[in-house]
């Protein structure tokens, strides 16, 4: 295999069976999202793991796209193997991410996201990635937030801990990405792989974590509104957790329920950061009071601008 291509931002999408969604965010990575970067100065490589496609859609992907591949901007990749866990799917991403890039921060990205270029979104994007790359930090939690002016905030609020989660991306370093490719129990989670990676970077320095709020730039379909209505966005990663939406099998949990309720979660692997399963906050990333008294919560005040 050839050398890793040096990019200084490595983008992750990983992303199953659900055709329109990826076709769109990959024409919205190409036409808006990339431009943006490298406009910055932040040249950037997209990786996406694509799996339960038909050859027909990756081909097609691939020769619509096929002068961002050419360039080093668009990589796409497919399975090797069926996986039976989303700690897999996360494993084998990362792994085929480090093969083929050699890059300072790393962006994990939902499918279902998309990207509204405007001139602030895009200035707050370059600035958001700027800060991360001069602090050397370890994670950003990116927030839309309720205006689009960029505002950094403490990572975790000791008053009620959550861990912050893949609301819309995590933005974390290539040693945090290493940290949980060598972290033994990463492979088995049914859940909340998104949530025991920041887990680990904060674990790893609270001082290099922060929240960044007010960057705008993508819609989780599932959750907010878009300009066409739609309904609940089904396949996906419910598949793997044998989520039923017709027969809405758990309505107090959603698609996730059963492996909240009998597979590893984050509790199961990092049981010294997270509350267990009698815990009300347990299916929302609680932090245990002593994991923050023990890693820190709160950001010295010159990163709070």
């Amino acid at each position: 295999m050839s050398r890793p291509i040096p990019r200084t931002i490595a983008i992750l999408i990983y992303s199953r069976g659900r055709e329109d969604y990826l076709a769109r965010l990959v024409d919205d990575m190409d036409r808006a999202f990339m431009p943006a970067l490298e406009a910055g100065g932040l040249p950037a490589c997209t990786l996406v793991y694509a799996q339960n496609y038909t050859t027909a859609f990756i081909a097609g992907l691939k020769k619509r796209h096929a002068a961002a591949i050419a360039a080093g901007r668009l990589i796409i990749c497919e399975p090797q193997s069926p996986h039976k866990t989303i700690g897999e799917v996360f494993i084998a991403a990362t792994t085929a991410l480090h093969q083929h890039i050699d890059y300072r921060l790393a962006m994990l990205m939902d499918d279902d996201s998309l990207y509204r270029a405007a001139p602030d979104i895009d200035a707050n994007l370059r600035a958001a990635a700027q800060l991360f790359l001069d602090q050397d930090d370890r994670c950003h939690s990116i927030r839309i937030g309720q205006k689009r002016s960029l505002e950094v905030w403490p990572f975790v609020d000791p008053a009620g801990p959550i861990m912050p989660f893949k609301e819309k991306m995590i933005w974390v370093s290539r040693q945090v990405m290493q940290e949980a490719l060598d972290f033994p129990a990463f492979a088995s989670l049914d859940v909340g792989e998104d949530v025991v990676l920041t887990a680990l970077a904060w674990r790893g320095g609270a001082n290099k974590c922060l929240c960044v709020h007010g960057i705008a730039t993508f819609l989780h379909l599932g959750f907010e509104p878009d300009e066409t209505a739609i309904g609940p966005i089904t396949g996906g990663y419910g598949e793997l957790v044998a989520y039923d939406e017709a027969a809405n099998a758990d309505p107090e949990l959603g698609k996730y329920g059963k492996a909240f309720r009998g597979g590893v979660v984050p509790h199961s692997v990092l049981p010294d950061v997270f509350v267990g399963p009698e815990h009300p906050h347990h299916t929302i990333s609680g932090i245990r009071p002593e994991a923050v008294a023990l890693y820190g919560s709160q950001l010295p005040f010159a990163k709070l601008r």
